[in-house]
């Protein structure tokens, strides 16, 4: 129960009595949890027939979306969705998340729109994130992305695909620890029935400027013999797995920019720096040129995630093993019990490596020459894992290259475009709903209303 509940605070405590490897009792089921960095390797790169991501992910998939698929691999589906969101089709992604952000974020021209709104930090973070990647990956409803009437139609296409979002988002943690109340499971069943209307087959075949991940993704279920109703169900599980993460992302940056008016002043003097280079004097479109030119942006955001991003990665125990740590200590794994890294603790808020780890320092990731820092050390040795937001190994977010660019864009296109500032200055940076440990980005216990207004 305590785990399930903060179980970083659990899991503090047990490393503190217990040290840097241990074995809990979840549910009936032996977790073995190591939090030493330097032995990460050993776990993230051994082979899949003796610790295993797929029985747990498929566990998951069935708890949270009821989503069954035959022959599933989700390691070969990685390969080969990859691509489509890596490399070559980087740029069109990149193009296209720019017009779909100005289209949910810049859609009122009328002067009256001048005007101080208020309005939830969190709320404008996720809404905007998520729509304009739904729109992104899954297409918009007509092909013209300067059309009026087609921006109207995507605007209260993706808003209707949001507010159901939404609603779902906060059950399925309960929900991926078999925790719904009778009442919580049939709200459940309501919302994804409408999702997956919204995200069917003959819905997805009727939209324009559609992803080649999307058109990839649904080949793939094709060939596994998936039946349309399923494809349904796929597709509302791969909107939160694409889409879940960099809204909450966004909303933690803004909001220590916000608290931290050096960070911001820094942050926005880059900016004004990269457009003006480029001869502009307001964004009229974001080369990668532009997004790879942002190191105090680039600590802004490693930083950020390394406060809130607190991903478990998990592995089944195939046999019976020996696991061998970095310091040539050995500890023996039985035959289904689970391993589990929680690299938010170690290294991410490890007071060993990072010197006041709670504090956001806008500038914690950067050189004195203004370049990258990847220099960090635990023991006395040097780290290959000192953030690990994305995951690592064989289990690195395919999408980060796409993350990464889509959240500098919105945070640019908003500094750009809008005045913004706490509607409170002095109101608290909100604490982490616990009950998301595990899950990947932190989400706020509440959120912080701002005033924003287009500049003048």
């Amino acid at each position: 129960m305590e785990f399930g509940k903060d179980a970083a605070s659990f899991l503090s405590k047990m490393k503190q009595k217990h040290g840097d490897i241990f074995t809990i009792q979840v549910a009936g089921k032996f977790i073995t949890i190591l939090l030493d960095p330097h032995s990460y390797d050993s776990v993230l790169w051994e082979s899949s027939g003796k610790l295993d991501f797929n029985k747990y992910a498929r566990i998951l998939m069935d708890r949270m979306f009821d989503v069954k698929l035959p022959d599933y691999d989700p390691s070969e589906e990685k390969v080969r969705l990859r691509a489509a969101l890596q490399n070559k089709n980087l740029p069109s992604l990149t193009k296209a998340m720019f017009f779909n952000l100005q289209t949910v974020l810049l859609p009122d021209p009328n002067p009256l729109s001048r005007q101080w709104a208020e309005e939830g930090l969190f709320h404008l973070s996720y809404s905007i994130m998520l729509r304009a990647g739904y729109l992104t990956l899954y297409g918009n409803e007509e092909e013209n992305y300067s059309d009026p009437s087609c921006q109207n139609k995507d605007r209260a296409h993706s808003a209707e695909v949001y507010n159901q979002f939404y609603k779902l988002d906060q059950l399925l943690m309960r929900a991926a620890r078999s925790m719904l109340t009778a009442a919580e499971k049939k709200e459940a069943a309501s919302i994804k029935e409408h999702l997956w209307k919204l995200l069917s087959v003959k819905r997805l075949n009727s939209k324009a400027n559609k992803s080649s991940w999307i058109e990839s993704y649904m080949q793939h279920l094709q060939e596994l013999g998936v039946d349309e109703d399923m494809q349904s169900r796929a597709m509302l599980m791969q909107l939160w797995a694409t889409q879940c993460n960099a809204g909450p992302a966004v909303f933690w940056l803004l909001l220590f920019l916000l608290k931290h008016h050096a960070a911001m002043a820094a942050v926005q003097g880059e900016l004004e720096k990269v457009i003006r280079n480029r001869g502009q004097k307001r964004m009229q479109g974001i080369s990668q040129e532009m997004l790879d030119s942002t190191p105090v942006f680039d600590s802004v955001l490693n930083e950020t995630l390394r406060l809130t991003a607190a991903p478990f990665i998990s592995r089944e125990v195939l046999a019976d093993m020996e696991l061998r740590l970095a310091d040539g200590r050995k500890f023996s794994l039985r035959k289904e019990d689970r391993l589990c890294l929680f690299p938010y603790l170690s290294p991410q808020m490890d007071s060993e490596i990072y010197e006041d780890p709670e504090k956001f320092k806008y500038d914690r990731f950067l050189t004195a020459d203004n370049t990258e820092k990847r220099d960090f050390y635990k023991g006395g040795e040097r780290l290959k894992y000192y953030n690990m937001p994305w995951g690592a190994g064989i289990n690195t977010c395919i999408g980060k290259y796409h993350a990464v660019n889509s959240i500098k864009q919105f945070v640019f296109i908003l500094l750009t475009n809008f005045d913004l500032e706490l509607k409170d200055p002095e109101e608290r940076i909100p604490g982490f709903d616990k009950g998301r440990y595990g899950f990947g980005m932190l989400q706020p216990e509440h959120d912080i209303i701002i005033r924003y207004k287009l500049k003048d």
